[in-house]
């Protein structure tokens, strides 16, 4: 072999191995700096509840890197994020997640809502969705002081045959106060076609220090809900009646699920510190389910 011929083999060989470690670095180099992810990317939630996300941010290169977070509300209210900036340590070639919580304002308008948490160099971002359902209906009650007070409340929620999605929630309460009372609630929230996490019907109830001043003074309830299964509902039923002299506290949140994710789920949490007599019938049937 000439000595020409070997000098070309040899520049052959040296552009070779430097293409391939030129490739090699392009491939080693393909994903550095800083992404983020924002978990789930969609969610649907109503006036003045809150949903929670997790910012997950992930760091590509070799070194530890304190990375700053910012949330582009976009149309959203910024009072609605629990935090707007956020500094997070993320070590080399890992990943850490940080939660946010976002709250809609209890006046917040029914849409779909889009916003973002970015990097402020504009290096990485992640987008996410915020679906608000306005109330079909919602009544609120609160009462305190010292007297009489009567509050008779009927709920009647039938969505028709051909409707879709489907619920119906029937809600009767009788409530007779003689004495002093810090606090009483009786709350009430409807979305007949909720979607997500939302409940169809969501109730609490509330009693603070409840005593009676003169003789014959009680505290008189009689609750009455319904959702009947073959019109759409739970197949919950739950009935409470009490009659008592003294109520210290009294704590009650249901939830009904019939059109959502967690469909057909009955929620009934409730604490009750009071003297004289109090019952409580719950139960839920689903034809071919569970009873």
């Amino acid at each position: 072999m000439s000595e020409k011929v070997k000098k070309l083999l040899t520049f052959v060989i040296l552009v070779v191995v430097l293409c391939s470690a030129l490739a090699s670095t392009s491939t080693v180099g393909a994903f550095p700096g800083i992404g983020v992810n924002i978990e789930p990317d969609i969610q649907h939630v109503s006036p003045g509840k809150m949903v929670e996300y997790t910012i997950t941010i992930y760091n590509y290169d070799s070194i530890d890197k304190s990375v700053a977070l910012e949330v582009d509300a976009g149309k959203c209210n910024s009072t609605w994020f629990e935090w707007t900036e956020m500094q997070v340590l993320v070590p080399a070639h890992s990943a850490n997640s940080v939660s946010l919580k976002v709250t809609p304002g209890s006046g917040a308008s029914e849409g779909t809502y889009n916003w973002k948490v970015v990097t402020p160099d504009g290096s990485a971002s992640a987008t996410a969705t915020l679906v608000v359902q306005s109330y079909d209906y919602a009544c609120v009650t609160h009462v305190e002081g010292k007297g009489v007070f009567v509050i008779d409340k009927k709920v009647r929620s039938n969505t028709g045959g051909d409707a879709e999605p489907r619920f119906s929630v029937n809600v009767d309460k009788h409530f007779v106060c003689k004495g002093e009372i810090e606090g009483f609630v009786s709350d009430e929230y409807l979305i007949d076609g909720a979607l997500g996490d939302n409940p169809n019907f969501e109730q609490m109830s509330a009693v603070a220090d409840y005593t009676t001043t003169a003789p014959g003074d009680f505290l008189y309830g009689d609750e009455k809900l319904r959702s009947p299964f073959v019109f759409g509902g739970t197949g919950v039923r739950i009935h409470e009646t009490y009659d008592v002299h003294t109520m210290d506290a009294r704590h009650e949140n249901i939830n009904l699920h019939s059109t959502g994710d967690q469909r057909y789920k009955s929620e009934l949490a409730t604490i009750n510190d009071f003297g004289g007599y109090f019952l409580i019938d719950a139960r839920q049937s689903i034809p071919g389910f569970m009873h």
